[in-house]
């Protein structure tokens, strides 16, 4: 398996949705998934399957709110991913799954600066890494994040992660 795989796929296919019904406690994988749960975007720890809402309304306070387009993203929960990050990659020796690698991470914000953290050190540990990536967004990430020849695996096509599970 490549030490990094790209997941890609349109907005909404349901890329996230798919990870969790493959990988959500499966042993030797760990990270985090970004359903939508009654069309509300979640973070899901894929170990424990403990979730906390992402997505939050108009009425939350401005405080814990980080827009992104017409998103209102909690900051409490993006805290809650990077802890539950952190613990992953201390003691991940399977799959790494991080989804998803998206614009607010590339403006340096969201998982920011620990997504630099966890992938540099995945490559250079060889650990398995899966990160879900938008089409448009694959040639940046790959730039940015000088990711060494990355498998590039589209939502519908098979997951190359028998040996990693």
């Amino acid at each position: 398996m490549n030490s990094v795989i790209l997941y890609t796929g349109e907005k909404g296919v349901g890329k996230s949705t798919y990870l969790q019904e493959l990988f959500l406690l499966k042993p030797n994988v760990c990270g985090i998934l970004q359903p939508r749960i009654k069309g509300i975007k979640f973070l899901v720890d894929i170990e424990s399957a403990e979730k906390r809402r992402l997505e939050l309304d108009s009425n939350s306070p401005m405080e814990n709110v980080i827009t992104i387009g017409d998103y209102l993203l909690s900051r409490d929960t993006f805290l809650w991913g990077a802890q539950k990050l952190t613990e992953a990659i201390m003691r991940a020796n399977g799959l790494l799954i991080i989804d998803e690698l998206g614009p607010l991470e590339l403006s340096g914000a969201g998982l920011e600066p620990l997504l630099s953290e966890i992938i540099t050190k995945s490559i250079v540990q060889k650990k398995n890494l899966l990160l879900v990536v938008r089409p448009t967004l694959i040639q940046q990430v790959i730039a940015i994040y000088g990711l060494p020849s990355p498998l590039i695996v589209w939502y519908g096509e098979k997951i190359p992660v028998e040996s990693a599970c």
